[in-house]
């Protein structure tokens, strides 16, 4: 509102500039240039034989009066069409007093004058009533414009020419009225359209302000007016998105909870079911059950570790050291050590590399890479229990493969599986290798390494997880 009402306020100042307090400047600067162009008129003619009836038209048209003296100061031509008329009334001392002061150099000579209008000095304006006319006291300006000029016969010659200013103040007067007027007028219709146009942009604003403060419960009713402007459109699509996402993160966060609750239940439950077993039963301290023990620690701690790497990669405070190394050799060495913890249960992990090749990259962080990622594949595999792991050369870059055989992801899951807390619409499952953060662990650790990564997953025939590291 105060921007628009400024700028009318701003815009009615500037007209009042120029029809107020510079009209009297225009107008002076307006006669000067009328009366010059009077005068190169008949200067252009003066040669004519009908340059008198040239001179008598400018003289109507332009309210000057024109006068031509030879060298003798005697009148050749003469148009005369105002009252007060300088050159007219001068007698030929000043006619040739005003002629010497003419620049010979060719330029103009240009003087105004102040003309005294009727005045009596017994007429007192008290003396009656009603509306009279008060005394005059502004006089009118004469303008007189002269210049050497050669005559036809090539003589020396004196071009002058007379103009009456009419004083503005009535004008003036007049267009102070107008625009006092105009001024209230515009200014009203400013502070209404302001208004109007102040309600209309904000209550958008409001309503989605309002709408906003749900946001943080996942909650965001789209607002009755949101779509009146394209800008507030997108952003309340926007915030649409935002809630579902909070939504989505805050459900996917609890299930999470829930199934690392699980996944820390179950060894802690047969933890405490084989030590009590052990103390209470005679015979049962054996080496077997102490195994048992052993694994499901290492299972717990694994889980442990995996959360807290999980958190340190997301504040970014799990430092990157990359090298070259024989990414084929450490591939090798974790599937052979998964390998032998599963195969008792019948999972057979295939790994052909045809040959070695060396990377650029942080060997530990990407040792987990494929530690979650070959965890995950043991997890959804198929029936047949088989986990295939490729490795080829693409244009300087390396791609490890892990496929499983699965019955796949839905192709509207795919975007989603690599956000945090997401868990396919399967019912959960128990790890067999790692925790079930694996794909977050992964996602973060091969963003630190700006390197490109991607799964592709049929339905009923398996999901492929890959990535890319540089060659060395």
């Amino acid at each position: 509102m105060l921007y628009l009402v400024l700028f009318v306020a701003f815009v009615i100042g500037i007209m009042w500039l120029f029809q107020i307090v510079w009209l009297d400047d225009f107008y002076r600067y307006y006669k000067t240039n009328q009366v010059a162009s009077a005068a190169n008129a008949v200067l252009d003619n003066i040669d004519n034989d009908e340059v008198s009836l040239l001179a008598d038209q400018l003289a109507t048209q332009n309210d000057v009066c024109i006068l031509v003296l030879d060298s003798s100061r005697r009148p050749v031509l003469s148009s005369k069409d105002t009252q007060f008329c300088l050159i007219h009334r001068m007698n030929v001392r000043d006619l040739s007093w005003w002629c010497e002061r003419i620049p010979g150099d060719g330029s103009t000579l240009i003087e105004q004058f102040n003309v005294q209008p009727f005045q009596n000095n017994r007429y007192n304006a008290r003396r009656f009533v009603g509306s009279v006319p008060p005394a005059a006291e502004s006089s009118h300006q004469s303008l007189l414009y002269a210049r050497r000029i050669t005559l036809p016969g090539g003589d020396e010659g004196y071009l002058l020419l007379n103009a009456i200013i009419t004083p503005l103040d009535a004008t003036v007067t007049t267009l102070r009225s107008q625009l006092l007027l105009i001024t209230l007028v515009v200014l009203l219709g400013a502070l209404g359209l302001a208004a109007l146009i102040s309600r209309n942009v904000s209550r958008p604003i409001i309503e989605t302000n309002a709408a906003a403060r749900e946001l943080s419960r996942g909650r965001f009713q789209q607002p009755v007016h949101g779509g009146n402007y394209r800008e507030m459109a997108e952003l309340n699509a926007t915030l649409a998105r935002a809630a579902d996402d909070l939504s989505q993160v805050d459900r996917l966060q609890h299930e999470l909870i829930a199934n690392i609750s699980h996944d820390l239940r179950t060894p802690l439950t047969m933890i405490g079911g084989y030590a009590e077993a052990m103390r209470d039963i005679p015979g049962e301290n054996t080496p077997e059950n102490m195994q048992i023990i052993i694994d499901e620690t290492a299972r717990l701690s694994s889980l442990v570790g995996e959360v807290m790497d999980f958190s340190r990669l997301q504040s970014g405070a799990l430092p990157m050291n990359t090298a070259a190394f024989d990414l084929t050799a450490a591939v090798q060495e974790i599937l052979n050590r998964i390998g032998k913890l599963v195969e008792s249960d019948g999972y057979t992990i295939r790994f052909e590399p045809g040959r070695h090749l060396t990377v650029t990259a942080d060997e530990a962080r990407i040792s987990q890479v494929v530690y979650n990622l070959a965890g995950n594949a043991l997890t959804y595999t198929g029936s047949d229990r088989q986990i295939l792991v490729f490795q080829e050369l693409r244009d300087g870059r390396v791609r490890l493969s892990i496929r499983d055989t699965g019955k796949g992801i839905p192709a509207e899951e795919l975007p989603l599986i690599w956000n945090r807390y997401y868990r396919t619409s399967e019912t959960h499952k128990r790890a067999i290798i790692g925790s079930g953060l694996g794909l977050s662990i992964v996602r973060s650790i091969l963003e630190q390494h700006s390197a490109p990564y991607g799964v592709e997953s049929k339905p009923d025939e398996g999901t492929t997880f890959w990535f890319e590291l540089p060659m060395a």
